[in-house]
């Protein structure tokens, strides 16, 4: 029986932006305060829809309690602020990394825009489009990560997970109010 291996060169650009020993412990402070500062945002648009709009909504029943959404928010947004701590540790002047650096923002916004889409503007079937681009844009910078800054693929894998079931939940929710204006309410 023959064997085949296949040998695929690693490029420099793969090897050389992993994340550095360093440790900046101002970087890591801007970093979460960069993503908790949208987070904060998040959280007063979920808790301010909860006793009126939001609770009046039919959900599927795998939806966990609004405590345990209010500690997932903060644990998304913590966990982002990590990922950005190690995009930005892993040097800033290499092209790859800027590349994930900026993909990771617009992650950050648009995932920010889901949450005004879904909460501030209640329109159900939008924030759905909004979270499905949310999670093409995370898995690309989950990609770019893994060719930069290796490190923040580990907090971005369980964001993506969240998001995918924030994903799911937001099409069960469109699904059982299906009455509900499409584009929301203009408040």
């Amino acid at each position: 029986m023959t064997r085949f291996i296949i040998f695929i060169p690693l490029r420099e650009q793969y090897t050389a932006h992993t994340m550095k020993k360093e440790h900046h412990y101002g970087r890591l402070i801007a970093s979460l305060v960069a993503c908790l500062i949208p987070g904060y945002v998040a959280l007063y648009l979920f808790t301010t829809s909860i006793p009126g709009w939001y609770s009046s909504l039919k959900k599927p029943d795998f939806l966990p309690s609004n405590l345990i959404v209010f500690y997932a928010i903060i644990i998304i947004f913590c966990l982002l602020g990590l990922s950005l701590y190690s995009i930005w540790n892993a040097g800033l002047n290499h092209n790859e990394v800027r590349a994930a650096l900026h993909l990771f923002v617009f992650t950050l916004i648009v995932f920010l825009l889901w949450f005004g889409s879904f909460f501030f503007l209640q329109a159900l079937f939008f924030a759905f489009v909004i979270m499905v681009m949310v999670v093409a844009v995370m898995v690309c910078t989950l990609v770019q990560s893994l060719r930069s800054a290796v490190t923040s693929a580990f907090f971005m894998v369980p964001c993506l997970i969240l998001m995918l079931i924030i994903c799911y939940a937001n099409l069960q929710i469109v699904l059982l109010n299906s009455g509900l204006p499409v584009w929301g309410i203009i408040p």
